[in-house]
């Protein structure tokens, strides 16, 4: 999975943030820009960014799930996202939280509701400096299912082309 992140992304394995260490963290920013003749013209310009973890479960958890959502809301999005910042920088137009969860015993159906339920969408300054959202996918291992909230819709969708 990570050979298909290596292109695009920085990966770091085992990744630690907040006393959580994760199997695998991958970083990727994206710049986005329109100018006319000459750089200096430049008419807008956009910021992306995606923050990836990665984490090995034999049994993955309501508790798992919980546990990474406080995090993204205390930890992640604080010191990684905004890098301790108020707010984001002027052209940024979002980031993504993403969080990718392998599981090698399958998912019950407590967790697959759960990860339906989860959602985590920040503003920043009404949206004129871009939004965070959160993305949980989990991949079950023992029956090839993906399962994940709204905002991995997308996600699941390419990930079923590779399973």
């Amino acid at each position: 999975m990570l050979d298909i992140y290596r292109s695009s992304y920085d990966i770091t394995e085992r990744y630690e943030i907040g006393g959580e260490v994760y199997d695998a963290y991958a970083y990727c920013n994206i710049i986005n820009s329109k100018y006319v003749l000459t750089k200096k013209a430049e008419l807008w310009r956009v910021l992306c960014f995606e923050h990836v973890f990665f984490r090995l479960f034999d049994v993955l958890t309501v508790e798992d799930i919980d546990r990474f959502c406080a995090q993204t809301k205390e930890r992640i999005e604080p010191e990684l996202v905004r890098g301790g910042r108020e707010c984001m920088e002027k052209d940024h137009m979002y980031s993504y939280v993403t969080g990718i969860f392998i599981c090698e015993k399958g998912i019950s159906k407590e967790v697959k509701k759960k990860l339906r339920k989860v959602s985590f969408y920040k503003n920043y300054r009404f949206g004129f400096r871009g939004y965070c959202g959160m993305r949980l996918m989990a991949v079950d291992l023992e029956n090839n299912k993906l399962a994940g909230n709204r905002a991995a819709a997308e996600l699941i969708k390419e990930y079923k082309k590779l399973i």
